[in-house]
């Protein structure tokens, strides 16, 4: 396990976690297996009394790791996205095992293994062979993980293909909710910004236009609103098995595409699905936020018939 020193730290947690001991958490990779918005992912083995089995361990990335005060921020984020966590339980949404304390120098979150990867690998593997009925299902499962979320006040943020994840049956799980909160709570100066391909599933009113000022912009903070924008993405994702802006390789040129009022699928291209879904994903991606349909409205639309 991670060595612990001085500057290790403890985290006073709002509701008090599970805390696996670290006796039973065994990497199984030599090097992190991922690595999400602001931490990296481990595949790990967990013993308990029914076996061992696979789970995935996510550490906050702290650039340096021998600053208190950056190790303090890093307790404060780990403190958040437990709090918020903790409290949520749904088919769709990622379950959360508890924390591992002396994995590195903060805690570290442990939740189940997804073998299956994320929803962009899957749609890679198997889009091929999906019927449309079993695409509206994939669509639903992300709307129905989406609602509870936003019925808890719970803000997703960050809502992509990458962190969407299929679990051992193939149904969908949302994970990674509240982290783009927590990088604008912490001004995002400790931690690696949420990764740049994430900016193709990102409302156009997030993306950080470069501009001729040299005052640093302060960052936003996500909205409800800018989850349906995401889940837009997501939806025509699924159903046409390509990623938002598609035909732009780098993330740096998405921004630019976005800039000049490029949406990021092509409509009218292979886009053979049921008006219903069409108009449903048009209103989802608007430019104007207010004019995007709530998950209830989302999720009654989606309702088989």
């Amino acid at each position: 396990m991670g060595d612990l020193s001085e500057t290790s730290i403890s985290v006073d947690f709002k509701i008090k976690p599970i805390i696996i001991p670290s006796a039973a958490i065994q990497r199984l990779e030599q090097y992190p297996h991922g690595a999400g918005g602001l931490g990296d992912i481990w595949k790990c083995s967990m013993s308990t009394e029914s076996g061992a089995r696979h789970v995935a361990v996510k550490i906050v990335r702290v650039s340096q790791s021998d600053d208190k005060e950056l190790l303090y921020k890093a307790g404060r984020i780990i403190r958040r996205e437990a709090y918020v966590w903790i409290t949520l339980s749904h088919v769709n949404i990622l379950s959360f095992e508890g924390i591992v304390d002396d994995f590195g120098k903060i805690p570290a979150l442990v939740s189940p293994w997804m073998e299956n990867g994320s929803l962009n690998d899957y749609l890679k593997k198997e889009f091929s062979s999906l019927p449309g009925h079993r695409k509206l299902e994939l669509v639903r499962q992300v709307a129905a993980g989406l609602s509870y979320l936003h019925g808890k006040d719970v803000v997703h943020g960050d809502l992509t293909g990458t962190n969407i994840l299929v679990d051992d049956s193939e149904n969908l799980r949302l994970a990674d909710f509240g982290l783009s909160m927590i990088a604008a709570e912490s001004g995002n100066l400790t931690f690696g910004s949420l990764q740049s391909g994430n900016t193709r599933w990102m409302a156009p009113e997030f993306v950080d236009f470069p501009d001729d000022s040299d005052e640093p912009q302060s960052p936003q903070k996500p909205t409800k609103r800018g989850d349906i924008y995401s889940f837009g993405c997501i939806m025509l994702q699924i159903l046409l098995g390509k990623e938002p802006y598609s035909w732009i390789k780098h993330a740096v040129h998405v921004i630019t595409a976005i800039a000049s009022g490029r949406e990021p699928f092509k409509r009218g291209v292979n886009m053979d699905m049921d008006e219903v879904y069409e108009l449903l994903s048009s209103r989802c991606l608007s430019k104007i936020p207010e004019q995007r349909p709530s998950t209830v409205e989302i999720t009654t639309i989606m309702s088989p018939s």
